[in-house]
């Protein structure tokens, strides 16, 4: 499922070059995204020289050669990577859950059925996070309702 750091900003999501990595490396966002960031830190950041970020904000250059200038600049403004399994990459992998999964539910606030189906996505492209189950349609019950004995409305 692809989407944009608009997501991020329509639900106030504090985001940062981390969380750019991290959306690119779970194929959440295009490397297009990489070079919108760029535009917009360097808006904000008036006062920064870094080459490696004007070069991304090019947006040109293949996606690989992209992809090494963020790790770089990842390197130069915090010190490291995030790592997979970190605390730090949790922290970004839910941010972008979260942004995501309020999408859908503006998206869909008229369609449940249509906002169950994407949410069971997300929470397969997410890797299949415990805290979400309760919201899956097809997980069962931990309280013991049945849906078998209810209606559709009901």
């Amino acid at each position: 499922m692809k989407c944009s750091i608009e997501v991020l900003k329509t639900y106030n999501i504090h985001y940062d070059w981390k969380t750019i990595y991290v959306g690119i490396r779970l194929d959440l966002i295009s490397y297009k995204e990489i070079s919108k960031y760029a535009v917009e830190y360097l808006s904000n950041h008036t006062e920064c020289e870094n080459s490696l970020i004007l070069e991304l904000a090019w947006g040109d250059g293949d996606p690989d050669e992209n992809y090494r200038k963020l790790q770089m600049v990842l390197i130069e403004l915090y010190n490291d990577l995030v790592e997979e399994e970190s605390s730090q990459w949790d922290v970004e992998k839910r941010k972008w859950r979260y942004g995501i999964t309020s999408h859908l539910k503006e998206k869909n606030k008229n369609s449940p059925e249509e906002l169950l189906d994407e949410l069971s996505e997300v929470y397969a492209d997410f890797g299949y996070p415990e805290d979400m189950e309760p919201f899956i349609h097809y997980m069962p019950s931990s309280d013991g309702y049945n849906p078998l004995l209810y209606s559709k409305e009901e």
